[in-house]
């Protein structure tokens, strides 16, 4: 018998709708343009790639639809913004294109947009031969009186982050601990009190690897910035690895872990955070120092050939 014909778009669009619908983010999608209420103040868009950010050998549809929730999420909680609208756009091939497929893909998306109270606005469908990619745009509005930058750190403050490194990338290279990797989220309420503090110079998110990020707000910044390597907060599968300069490499350069970097004179009052360095003037030819010594702002780069640990 010859395969089944995929489903149409139409029909796609009302299994989307239903997923929506399920997770508590109904959403009309009978439109080109989706009519917004309330303040935009700041908007980003991300791309995942079949092959490049996710693996669906290891990773399910919902985790994928998951992550491209979190990865634009944690953008607006990296300036200092709150959770607003999303939409997303699905490049689908023809092995993808199932009613099954996409209404899992769906789920993760809606149900992590539900738990952070975003809401789905529309999106759009097309085929493509391949591979796989998800584009996601994202707005939402200023949770304090500013947006946070990478560009206003200085010297004789504290560089900071909101959680536990590594254990993102460990899951790449180890299947039984993808469940560690799929634990990312948006760090959102952290972001919100970072943002009222009115003491934080500048913020970014660490979705490429902390030394390639850091090395990224540095420049911006014009500053130096010196890391103390017993400070860095390890995430638990990696501080469990028995072989402990493995377990810092990843938390150091692996990326995916979506949690925030930011300096400020001291630690915003009642956020949990760790003090990980200071920040220095800059140094000529040295953006980044671990433990006193230059050290190359290694990670995840697009652009370049067998740049960081994963991926």
């Amino acid at each position: 018998m010859p395969d089944a014909l995929p489903p149409d778009e139409a029909r796609l669009v009302s299994v989307i709708g239903a997923q929506l619908a399920a997770a508590g983010r109904p959403a009309d999608l009978s439109d080109d343009c989706a009519a917004l209420n309330g303040p935009t103040a700041l908007v980003t868009t991300d791309t995942l790639v079949e092959g490049v950010h996710f693996d669906l050998r290891h990773d399910t549809p919902a985790q994928v639809g998951a992550q491209a929730a979190v990865q634009n999420l944690s953008d607006l909680a990296a300036s200092g913004g709150g959770p607003g609208w999303m939409l997303w756009s699905l490049l689908l091939p023809r092995e993808r294109r199932t009613e099954a497929f996409v209404a899992e893909l769906t789920a993760g998306f809606a149900q992590t947009c539900a738990r952070f109270d975003a809401r789905v606005v529309g999106g759009n469908l097309s085929s493509t031969p391949g591979p796989l990619a998800i584009v996601v745009t994202a707005g939402g509005p200023l949770v304090g009186e500013r947006p946070l930058t990478r560009t206003g750190a200085r010297p004789g403050e504290l560089v900071f982050v909101t959680g536990p490194l590594g254990d993102a990338a460990l899951g790449v290279f180890e299947p039984a601990r993808r469940a560690a990797r799929h634990a990312w989220r948006p760090h959102l309420a952290e972001a919100a009190v970072i943002a009222r503090a009115g003491t934080v110079t500048a913020c970014m998110d660490i979705s490429d690897g902390l030394l390639i990020d850091a090395d990224r707000l540095a420049r911006a910044s014009g500053v130096t910035l010196a890391f103390d390597a017993r400070a860095v907060p390890l995430g638990p599968a990696c501080a469990a690895l028995p072989d402990a300069e493995r377990g810092l490499r990843l938390a150091l350069t692996g990326g995916e872990d979506y949690v925030l970097l930011f300096t400020a004179p001291r630690a915003p009052k009642g956020l949990v955070c760790h003090a990980i360095g200071h920040v220095q003037a800059a140094r000529p030819g040295a953006t980044l120092l671990l433990d006193d010594r230059p050290v190359a702002a290694a990670g995840w780069d697009h652009f370049v050939l067998g740049s960081g640990e994963v991926r």
